[in-house]
């Protein structure tokens, strides 16, 4: 009995190496990798040598031979723990016993330890299965980098504010960064602000004491504050008031003696243009020539300033635009309604015309309205026929009346003589 559990135990163990086998066989691929390069330097067979510096983009070169057939090839490399920043690049078809070199670009992780080995991984996928192998690179940090992590800004500035912007630091070098400062400006406006962010070590060292009966142990470093290796600072950037509104470029700086390292953000800031709004209620009127008519305009004043503004409309052939009150003051969150007065002249047509809303000396709003003269009609042919009808009614009713009223003449007896 026990033999034939043994039996049926080494037959289910075989075909498990079969399926296994059968497994290994299609999913991998005859090819023949002679030698891989990173960075011109050859890592299959193992070296000591750096192959790298943090954050570079360097060149892999596979060097192999196809031992069978294949499409649809491609070709990827990465770092161990950074698939996503993974480089992939389509391949020409495999033919057997043919070399090959598959040249690819691949950028170095940023954040590693001071000097550390990394596992690259290169692959090679096909039609006819896939092919992949691992090796181990020396790596190392630039003796000195700053690096701005983050940058936290709002996309829309409004003129006159003072806007904040959260900036994190790391030190990505071998050594300490020294007296660390952060500008923070649009070089467009000439406007700034700096701030110190003091001392920044390669890596976090903490002081962690234990307090024993008699004695206190230290076991490592010195204060978390005075040894991080990054840091979190909110600056407060002023945004004049007379700015004009666009899109400008904020550039975020961290520097000292050693390093320099900057990013840039675009960032819209809102003037007065468009800080205010002007409603209008209605846009478009009918006017007969020589007649006038008004439209009115609303102007909000959203910010938590008092707004002066002045009207200024445009000169047009065809009709008379004036503002009887072309300066107004609109109060913090208010509105105001300003009449716009347009006299027609003595030809008909569509007459577009343009006002311009300034404060400070600025445009916030062109507003554009439109006037359709028409000639001036006394009466239409409805209101001409309408009252010759009547005229003739009346007349009828006149004449009736007189009938009505006239007194029937009586007619004397004749008298007959015989």
């Amino acid at each position: 009995m026990k033999s034939i559990y043994v039996v049926s135990l080494i037959t289910f163990v075989a075909l498990m190496c079969l399926v296994n086998a059968g497994i290994v066989a299609a999913s991998s691929l005859d090819v023949t990798v002679n030698e891989v390069k990173l960075n011109g330097i050859d890592i299959t067979s193992g070296s000591n040598i750096v192959a790298g510096e943090s954050g570079e983009v360097v060149p892999i070169s596979i060097y192999f031979t196809a031992n069978e057939n294949a499409s649809e090839v491609e070709i990827s490399a990465w770092i161990q723990g950074h698939r996503d920043e993974a480089v992939e690049k389509d391949f020409k078809d495999l033919i057997e016993g043919k070399d090959y070199i598959g040249r690819l670009s691949l950028k170095l992780p940023e954040d590693i330890d001071p000097e550390e080995e990394l596992t690259l991984y290169v692959r090679i996928e096909t039609d006819a299965g896939n092919w992949e192998e691992s090796y181990t690179v020396g790596m190392q940090r630039k003796p000195y980098e700053a690096a701005v992590l983050f940058v936290s800004v709002d996309k829309t500035i409004e003129a006159g504010r003072s806007v904040p912007v959260d900036v994190v630091i790391k030190n990505l070098g071998r050594h300490d960064l020294d007296d660390l400062i952060v500008r923070v400006g649009i070089p467009e406006l000439g406007i700034s602000k700096s701030a110190y962010f003091g001392d920044l070590t390669p890596t976090d060292k903490c002081t962690i004491e234990l307090q024993l009966t008699n004695s206190t142990v230290v076991l490592e470093g010195e204060d978390c504050d005075d040894n991080e290796d990054a840091r979190e600072r909110r600056i407060y950037l002023d945004i004049p008031e007379n700015v004009d509104a666009g899109v400008y470029e904020l550039v975020v700086e961290a520097y000292n003696s050693k390093t320099s390292e900057s990013v840039k953000e675009n960032v819209a800031i809102v003037g007065t243009e468009t800080a205010s709004n002007v409603l209008i209620p209605v846009s478009t009127k009918e006017v007969e020539t020589g007649k006038t008519t008004t439209y009115d305009l609303i102007i909000v004043n959203p910010t938590s300033k008092i707004g002066v503004y002045e009207i200024i409309p445009e000169t047009v052939e065809g009709v008379i635009v004036t503002v009887p009150q072309p300066i107004v003051t609109v109060t913090a969150g208010g509105s105001k309604t300003v009449q716009v007065r347009v006299t027609a002249g003595s030809k008909e047509g569509t007459y577009p015309f343009s006002l311009d809303i300034n404060s400070n000396n600025q445009l916030i709003k062109k507003v554009t309205l439109t006037a359709n003269v028409t000639e001036k009609v006394f009466a239409s042919n409805v209101t001409i026929l309408t009252i010759v009808l009547a005229i003739i009614f009346v007349v009828l009713l006149i004449v009736l009346i007189v009938l009505l009223t006239r007194k029937p003449r009586t007619e004397e007896p004749e008298e007959s003589y015989y």
